[in-house]
């Protein structure tokens, strides 16, 4: 996939914004395929334990919060050795 589809698929994405699937349309639109997906939203691949975070090994931690807290939670996130280290690059 190129620079080019990716920015067409992130526009749509904003264009067609839904909250509850934002991050998974995110991943999709960089091309991580429905399969892996689907399997991500089962739990099957979601690393992490605890209710509302998203952690997709070597690929995003997602974690959906209050934005007076954010900067917060970023601080809190960069110190957290369990989620470290599976590598989210996002």
């Amino acid at each position: 996939m190129n620079a080019s589809q990716i920015e067409k698929n992130v526009i749509a994405l904003v264009e067609n914004f839904n909250k509850e699937e934002f991050i998974f349309d995110l991943l999709r639109a960089y091309g991580i395929s429905k399969t892996s997906i689907t399997r991500l939203k089962k739990g099957d691949f979601n690393l992490s334990k605890v209710e509302g975070e998203i952690l997709y090994k070597s690929k995003m931690l997602f974690k959906e919060v209050a934005s007076g807290t954010l900067l917060n939670t970023i601080d809190e996130l960069t110190k957290d050795t369990d989620s470290l280290k599976h590598n989210p690059r996002y």
